[in-house]
């Protein structure tokens, strides 16, 4: 079975995550934090992606984002060509760190 189809919309807000198996660690050093800070940075940019907030822990990554265009799924996917192209990750690091995980944010207005 397939997993679910992303939703994705103008203004839709999102809690994104990664995590590596087993709990291993998903950075290696500063320079790695500091090269997946860079990059999400620019995709903000690029992509008109919003970032609420972050955390980056050494076995997983937290954001929240807001997506100004339903482009969701090609920042993303940028994100990862660039750090890898930057050689910042090696490809085997990709065996340790499960598939990028993203639910849509529910926002209730109260008035």
């Amino acid at each position: 079975m397939g997993r679910a189809w992303r939703i994705e919309y103008e203004g839709a807000l999102y809690h994104l995550m990664s995590r590596g198996n087993d709990g291993q660690h998903i950075y290696l050093n500063d320079a790695d934090r500091n090269l997946f800070l860079e990059t999400i940075s620019e995709m903000s940019e690029r992509f008109k992606v919003d970032i609420f907030a972050y955390v980056l822990m050494s076995n997983n990554y937290h954001l929240l984002v807001r997506t100004n265009r339903a482009n969701l799924k090609k920042a993303m996917q940028w994100v990862w060509v660039v750090i890898c192209s930057r050689g910042g990750i090696k490809a085997s690091w990709f065996k340790i760190m499960h598939i990028l995980r993203s639910y849509p944010v529910i926002s209730i207005e109260i008035h």
